[in-house]
């Protein structure tokens, strides 16, 4: 089972760097859009919340977060969608591993990829906007267990591209929201009562705690909690729509 793993994540990696252009685009973009951020001074809030002068890395860290968020939706989805498209997905269906296993090995490879990207993207804004980032360990912690949990709902909107054969509007829309409704960029109480369940949200809670030198260890257990939650819920309903693909005849015509 590890072999197999581990193969999705080589092949997916190596094909990846061999068509650099994706790499640089998501670069180029992930940088413009954090320009936008910088220019309209976005976070500067922050400076009150967390009492912390340098809110631009705080802004930085939720953007961080986000970066690996969306990677896990936009990687499930799209790979799903390309097997559909190439007519390749019912050889994966028909392997003795289930179809989230063999997925979660190309995520890992996007997580690999977007790692370079975003510590490219954090060089970057450390020399254009004089951003003082200080990177923590404990930074690792939250980020794997958000991770896990944006698989999770990954999973949910790959279980849609599976069943409806369209998703790319749908993952634009959950894309964009993310950004705004998560506390990525400064948010409402009103509605991060609400997103307080999405892992990403907590994620950014946590990240900006430690590098205020904050106590967040009492966040762990709630998003490690809320991670699992939606990775088995993420799981379960790819399993449903699947099957319902398959009594379509989804995996035969497209």
């Amino acid at each position: 089972m590890f072999r197999m793993f581990w193969y999705e994540i080589k092949m997916d990696f190596l094909r990846s760097i061999r068509y650099r252009f994706g790499m640089i685009s998501d670069l180029l973009v992930y940088f413009a859009l954090f320009t936008v951020f910088m220019v309209t001074d976005s976070g500067n809030s922050y400076a009150q919340t967390y009492h912390y002068g340098n809110y631009k890395e705080l802004v930085l860290l939720g953007y961080v977060a986000w970066i690996y968020a969306i990677s896990a939706i936009s990687n499930v989805a799209g790979s799903l969608q390309s097997e559909l498209t190439h007519g390749t997905l019912y050889k994966k269906v028909s392997s003795k591993y289930p179809l989230q296993y063999l997925f979660g090995g190309l995520y890992v490879s996007s997580v690999l990829l977007e790692t370079i990207t975003i510590v490219i993207v954090v060089i970057i804004s450390k020399f254009v906007w004089g951003i003082e980032f200080s990177f923590h360990p404990a930074f690792l912690v939250p980020i794997l267990l958000e991770s896990l949990g944006m698989y999770g709902i990954g999973l949910i909107v790959a279980g849609i591209a599976i069943y409806f054969k369209r998703t790319g509007t749908i993952v634009f829309l959950i894309q964009t929201a993310l950004l705004f409704v998560t506390d990525t960029v400064p948010t409402s109480d009103a509605i991060l009562k609400i997103t307080h369940y999405i892992p990403l949200t907590r994620c950014n809670e946590i990240l900006r705690q430690i590098a205020v030198g904050g106590e967040y260890t009492g966040m762990l257990p709630g998003l490690c909690i809320v991670a699992l939650v939606w990775l088995v819920i993420g799981s379960v309903f790819f399993d449903v729509m699947l099957k319902q693909a398959k009594k379509r005849g989804n995996l035969l015509f497209y």
